[in-house]
C-alpha cells in the first residue's frame, strides 16, 4: 500500500487535504473524500491526487 495526498479542488484551489494509505490513486480518492468518484473530464469541483513519496504523477478525479 501507498501513501497519497488527497485534495478535493475547487478550480486551481485546495478546499481541503487528506492523507490516505490505500493501494491506488482510485480507491485514495473513494477513502480520503468519503465519496464515490469517476475520471474527471473538465468539471470546477474535483479531486487531485498525488503519490506522497517521489510521485510525479498527478491524478484527477470528479464526484459521480
Amino acid at each position: 500500500m501507498k501513501t497519497y495526498q488527497v485534495e478535493e479542488m475547487a478550480g486551481e484551489t485546495p478546499v481541503s487535504g487528506y492523507t490516505v494509505i490505500a493501494n491506488t490513486p482510485w480507491e485514495a480518492a473513494t477513502i480520503g473524500t468519503k465519496k464515490e468518484v469517476q475520471a474527471r473530464r473538465n468539471e470546477p469541483s474535483w479531486v487531485r491526487v498525488t503519490e506522497e513519496t517521489g510521485g510525479t504523477e498527478v491524478y484527477k478525479y470528479a464526484f459521480k
